[in-house]
């Protein structure tokens, strides 16, 4: 894995080089319509509002193309032209959940208090600070595409960073909150959840979900968002109980998609 720049970018060549176009590209992201901010990598969450050609430019230019939010009538039109493109494409189910159930949700687990050898760590304040870059280090460790570090370390309203770390110093598990879309988009207002990774030794005994219940909780009472939602892989029941448990649901109208060329691996899991 390469070095971190001025930015904090972190893992594969790839992966920096989608970093950092997406952090370059921002106020872009930011101002048109149909393009949402995927931390990772820029996508469409409306492919009705730009030609196709800015889609198929996007995939040559990224090597992968999201489309995320969008209706299954969407979906239905999308998926087999980057098939027939010679894409494959990877899912993801959303769930989603709103303060009178996710919220209040989240509030009871917490209450439960943390677990032995379990504490909250000081939220991330710098994107090339070795907390910073131990996160993405955990994140990439455990499967998940990191985040660059001007992201990880944006604070409330813009974004948060969850760390519990054990009794050792070590990472116990972590996961961040922050809004994709632009004020262009009906989902403006709705917070991703996402990153939550748990270390070996802490699985099994609830800390995926208490993590989960902490971003919930951030995103409707520090960041202000009206609803939250999360992406699990079909295949990923783990996800998807630690996701229900906090009172997120399925949205049945909602589709989620990454098209890659076919062969190569799956860039998040």
């Amino acid at each position: 894995m390469g070095e971190p720049d001025m930015a904090g970018y972190f893992g594969t060549d790839h992966q920096q080089a989608l970093q950092r176009r997406t952090h370059e590209k921002r106020h872009w992201i930011a101002a048109t319509p149909g393009i949402y901010n995927a931390g990772r990598f820029m996508g469409v969450d409306d492919p009705d509002r730009l030609p196709w050609s800015a889609l198929e430019t996007m995939l040559g230019r990224d090597g992968l193309l999201g489309l995320r939010m969008i209706s299954p009538q969407q979906a239905v039109r999308c998926f087999p032209r980057l098939e027939a493109m010679g894409c494959r494409i990877d899912t993801w189910d959303i769930l989603t959940g709103e303060p009178h159930d996710a919220g209040r949700r989240a509030q009871a687990i917490i209450a439960r208090g943390m677990p032995g050898g379990i504490a909250m760590r000081s939220p991330l304040t710098n994107a090339k600070s070795a907390d910073t870059r131990s996160v993405q280090q955990f994140l990439a460790a455990h499967g998940l595409a990191p985040f660059p570090g001007t992201m990880l370390a944006a604070r409330p309203p813009r974004a948060m960073t969850i760390v519990l770390g054990d009794d050792r110093g070590r990472i116990a598990a972590t996961g961040h909150t922050y809004f994709p879309h632009n004020t262009h988009s009906p989902f403006c207002d709705h917070a991703w959840l996402g990153l939550v990774a748990v270390a070996e030794p802490w699985r099994g005994k609830g800390l995926g979900r208490l993590v989960n219940a902490l971003l919930v909780d951030c995103a409707f009472s520090e960041l202000g968002a009206r609803q939250v939602y999360e992406m699990v892989a079909p295949s990923n029941q783990v996800s998807r109980r630690m996701a229900e448990g906090c009172g997120l649901r399925h949205a049945a109208d909602l589709r989620c998609g990454v098209a890659m060329p076919a062969g190569t691996a799956m860039f998040t899991r």
